[in-house]
């Protein structure tokens, strides 16, 4: 069981990795696509937004910029795949925990209890999430060489 300290401590952990995804996945959208270019009536960038790019996509990026082979890209590339598919899963069930709480009124019957109950497994799930971003770190990272390690580590300066 999970006290309030330790579920708030991981629920923090795994916002800040959903900060980054989303971040990583937003800067990857905004270099990807023209402004003007358009996609069922939206603009490219903003068609992007609402989906993630594929693992494919996202192996494909990191070989360009780490000088992968084909063989690691590849490897990247199922990693991604089937790492993704998990992080999704729990993504999913992370968000109908939540809705679901919020959906729930102060004036209901049991409604502590459901929250208590709602809390402790949003806990868990965040911790599972957490845990899975960190597999999938240490998956990509048994892949590369100490040199591709240090290039993915070394944060990009933007161009002036």
């Amino acid at each position: 069981m999970f006290n309030r300290k330790k579920a708030g401590m991981i629920g923090v952990i795994g916002l800040s990795a959903a900060i980054i995804t989303g971040v990583a996945v937003s800067a990857y959208a905004e270099t990807k696509a023209p402004n003007n270019a358009s996609v069922q009536g939206q603009t490219v960038p903003e068609a992007q937004m609402n989906t993630a790019p594929s693992h494919e996509q996202l192996a494909s990026r990191m070989a360009q910029q780490l000088g992968l082979d084909e063989k690691t890209q590849s490897k990247v590339s199922n990693l991604f795949e089937k790492d993704g598919k998990a992080i999704r899963t729990i993504q999913e069930q992370l968000h109908s925990t939540q809705v679901e709480l919020s959906s729930l009124s102060p004036s209901s019957k049991n409604y502590m209890d459901k929250v208590d109950d709602l809390a402790e497994r949003s806990g868990e799930l965040t911790e599972n999430l957490t845990i899975a971003f960190a597999k999938n770190r240490a998956g990509l990272y048994e892949l590369l060489t100490p040199q591709q390690i240090e290039k993915l580590e070394t944060p990009v300066q933007p161009q002036s």
